[in-house]
């Protein structure tokens, strides 16, 4: 029984890990993109 919740335990953790991690990349992705298009917009203006 306490082995289940050991696992459990570390399933969630696991979980909450990986969800931290996919939101931090979509981040650095929406950063990197918001980057590139103010980039472009100034060598459209000038």
């Amino acid at each position: 029984m306490e082995l289940l919740f050991l696992i459990l335990i570390f399933a969630g953790v696991f979980a909450v890990y990986d969800a931290i991690r996919k939101l931090n990349n979509n981040l650095l992705e929406q950063t990197e993109e918001i980057k590139k298009m103010r980039e472009e917009l100034m060598q459209k203006n000038t």
